[in-house]
């Protein structure tokens, strides 16, 4: 009987190992890469606003689905990329946009790789996605020579915004919303929250290394804490301190590590990950706008 059972357990033991090992390599990773395509068919003309919709090619094989909103001042005063964040796109920002053009910004925003209407197979978190960054802003240049640009990351498009800061100091200035530190910790975070069990790093360090192998690049370099170190341009930081998605301790490690001298830490009390406009409301608000607005008013300089 003891052995029957020990058998029996051993037997369950392996097709766990199996299940996992299966699951590991084959599932997890690609709920990492590829995150859905929400897609939306508001354009900026909902709002009064003129607009070019264009497809913008990074790469031979890839072409994102981008916006470019001019200012509707008498003179633009700056350029300004916006990301949006895991399984968004970029039309969740068209109310921002709509303020941002009366303050004298131009405003490109595209759905990033796998994402909305644009191309690209996998998302790599900044990754590639900074080169994709770094061919917006010779797109804005050419279009617009002798403005600052700067950038507006949310999420996942924080962690892209921070990585492109340090790597095109072309961009002049940033505000970061709701990011994390580095992938392998924000994975681990995540797995943890939707199983609802601790998970051994382990297991979610194999499953961000087999996503790299997927998908062709190095996720243990995706680390915007260390691009942090690198940022000397003004920076405004903002976080929840409900956050449950991505705990506000990044942004209290992501704002010790900024060498920018010009940088702030707004935190939005009670504030989760995607309600920060709703809780927040006018002293967020001002938090955003007003980081904008005094970049182009001379604050930056």
């Amino acid at each position: 009987m003891l052995k029957t059972l020990l058998i029996s357990a051993l037997v369950i033991l392996v097709v766990i190992a199996i299940a996992t090992y299966l699951i590991a390599t084959h599932v997890l990773p690609y709920a990492i890469l590829q995150p859905g395509h929400k897609t939306s068919d508001q354009t900026p003309a909902a709002f009064g606003l003129p607009y070019e919709h264009f497809q913008f090619q990074v790469t031979d094989s890839i072409e994102l689905d981008a916006l470019y909103v001019p200012a509707t001042t008498e003179v633009p005063r700056a350029n300004l990329i916006m990301l949006h964040g895991v399984g968004s796109c970029k039309e969740v920002y068209l109310g921002s946009v709509a303020v941002l053009v009366k303050m004298g910004y131009n405003v490109m925003l595209w759905d990033q790789r796998a994402h909305g209407k644009s191309g690209g197979k996998f998302l790599t978190y900044g990754y590639f996605e900074k080169h994709d960054v770094s061919k917006a802003i010779d797109w804005l240049e050419a279009r617009n020579p002798g403005l600052p640009t700067g950038i507006y990351g949310n999420s996942m498009g924080g962690a892209v915004a921070l990585q492109s800061l340090a790597h095109d100091d072309r961009l002049e200035f940033g505000l970061i919303e709701s990011t994390f530190t580095d992938l392998a910790s924000v994975s681990n975070a995540y797995g943890q929250r939707i199983g609802g069990i601790p998970l051994p790093w382990w297991l979610t360090n194999y499953v961000v290394r087999r996503a790299g192998e997927i998908a062709d690049f190095e996720p243990f370099t995706v680390r915007p804490i260390d691009a942090a170190k690198e940022i000397t341009q003004p920076i405004q930081l903002i976080h929840g301190n409900a956050d449950r998605n991505i705990n506000i301790s990044n942004a209290h490690a992501l704002f010790e590590s900024l060498a920018s001298e010009d940088k702030d830490f707004y935190i939005v009390e009670g504030g989760d990950h995607a309600d920060l406009w709703a809780v927040g409301k006018e002293p967020y608000q001002e938090a955003l706008f007003g980081f904008f607005r005094r970049m182009v008013e001379g604050g930056n300089e």
